[in-house]
């Protein structure tokens, strides 16, 4: 994937510039390719934001005053709303991350294979006979996985993503 932007921010009749190519391939496995954006997004901000968005549920839960507390002018009125609406507003980032860094790491199932299977290839590569429509798969070794496992860490993985798309406008510093 290329992604031009030049002397970044270029500014045309006061708007930002942003030239980005996207070629065929990075549609085929666009997930991968938008994690390799998201993530050192939201590293970068996590690592430089200067509040919290107001939706955090401590600001509505231990504040005496309104949610905009999540700025930081506000900080020395509520200090425990400000203080737990940032740890909660951090926890939330680093699931995001966590789950975006899963997305590019491609050998993440690995993990859960005791026992990895493999496929008997020598009738699998014969030519189809005239009345064969499918083939059963033989197997040389039948696999053995932990699959409560795998699933427990994929719905970890969709648990970041998920708050990522809840979180999404509140993606600014």
């Amino acid at each position: 994937m290329k992604v031009f932007i030049g002397n970044y921010p270029k500014k045309i009749n006061g708007e930002r510039k942003v030239n980005i190519r996207i070629d065929k391939w990075d549609t085929w496995n666009m997930d991968h390719t938008l994690a390799l954006l998201i993530l050192p997004m939201l590293k970068q901000l996590k690592d430089t934001k200067h509040g919290a968005p107001g939706s955090m549920p401590a600001f509505n839960q231990t504040s005496n005053c309104y949610p905009q507390l999540c700025f930081d002018f506000y900080k020395e009125h509520d200090n425990p709303a400000w203080d737990e609406g940032h740890k909660q507003w951090t926890e939330i980032m680093d699931k995001m991350i966590w789950s975006f860094e899963q997305l590019l790491d491609d050998n993440w199932e690995e993990q859960f294979w005791t026992t990895k299977p493999e496929i008997d290839w020598k009738d699998m590569l014969e030519p189809f006979k005239e009345d064969e429509q499918t083939r059963e798969v033989k197997w040389l070794v039948k696999g053995e996985c932990d699959w409560k496992a795998h699933e427990a860490y994929a719905a970890r993985i969709q648990e970041g993503l998920d708050l990522f798309g809840k979180h999404f406008q509140d993606l600014w510093d």
